[in-house]
């Protein structure tokens, strides 16, 4: 054991490299959530602790969701063994779902290098079949199209995951998270929590956040009764509840669900519930390759024809011109 200038205890030679692979229109936040612990943690464990470089497909800048050039260090030719690969990725990540960008991953793997992606890039790794029988979450939105395409994949909603030699996390704040548990598992809790306090960003280990906002959040209500009838809605599948069924599971009768809805949302339960099936419906045709069919039976609707209705009154175009 040795110490760092600033008196930290670390593991002689302690080096880690790690590659940043960008996808076009990747999350900013994201990447420098993942990046900064890094730089913070070269503080205290030591300058050149941590190295780290950002490669694209073609050896290019790339630029980020909000337009913003990343310059690199190589392509993927160049990436050699690093101790971590992290793939950035958020809008279209498709434009990822490269021969190229494939090939390099799978070779990371036989490597035995750490993978890990963010927000939307967890879609790269199980397209090159790398999730099959892991644990991975990814950003909540495309997180039902991630599903459906990869059943294989055993997702779940979460800020991240860590499953052997692969870590996914559902983007933004959340790579700050499984940075600092990666640092944590490499050199030590205390050094992960100098880091944490350091980015004024804390989570409790045994209360973690979830990876979206609560209901209560989302639609400014604490009502129990509400709530318990908005999250059966979001959990329901295939098969919707009926207007009985929803206001059973909160112990009130139909009128007085119609009441509460009214008062504390200013909608009537049932069309707010057919706007819910039709966002996830907007999602999957955003994230997944099923078809039209498979999602309208997935949004509970009964005939493609109904669902396509319903799409283009809400959506102002049918779902097919959304996935054109």
């Amino acid at each position: 054991m040795t110490f760092s200038a600033t008196g930290f205890p670390i593991p002689a030679m302690a080096k880690y490299d790690v590659a940043f692979l960008l996808v076009p229109k990747f999350s900013m936040i994201a990447l420098y959530g993942a990046l900064e612990p890094l730089r913070v943690a070269n503080r205290f464990a030591g300058a050149n602790t941590f190295a780290w470089r950002f490669v694209s497909v073609d050896g290019q800048p790339v630029a980020a969701s909000n337009d913003i050039p990343v310059s690199v260090s190589g392509g993927l030719a160049d990436i050699g063994k690093p101790d971590m690969a992290v793939i950035s990725a958020s809008y279209e990540p498709e434009k990822g779902i490269t021969r190229p960008m494939l090939s390099a991953v799978k070779a990371l793997a036989r490597k035995r290098v750490l993978l890990a992606a963010i927000d939307t890039a967890p879609f790269i790794l199980a397209q090159a079949g790398l999730l099959d029988d892991y644990r991975a979450t990814c950003h909540w939105e495309s997180l039902p199209g991630f599903r459906e395409s990869f059943p294989r994949v055993l997702s779940e909603q979460a800020l991240y995951v860590t499953d052997r030699d692969r870590m996914t996390c559902a983007g933004g704040a959340a790579a700050i998270d499984m940075m600092l548990d990666w640092i944590g598992r490499q050199l030590g809790r205390p050094l992960a929590v100098l880091v944490a306090d350091q980015l004024v960003h804390f989570r409790s280990v045994e209360q973690p956040a979830q990876a979206r906002l609560p209901a209560a959040a989302r639609y400014g209500t604490t009502d129990a009764r509400l709530l318990r009838i908005i999250t059966a809605m979001e959990e329901q599948g295939e098969d919707p509840l009926a207007a009985r069924a929803l206001a059973e599971i909160a112990g009130i009768s139909v009128r007085q669900m119609e009441r509460l809805f009214a008062e504390k949302l200013g909608e009537r339960p049932m069309g707010f519930y057919l706007k819910l099936r039709l966002e996830k419906a907007e999602r999957l045709i955003t994230y997944s390759t099923m078809s039209m069919r498979e999602i309208a039976v997935a949004c509970g609707f009964s005939s493609l024809p109904l669902f396509s209705r319903s799409f283009r009154a809400r959506y102002g175009r049918p779902p097919s011109a959304l996935r054109a």
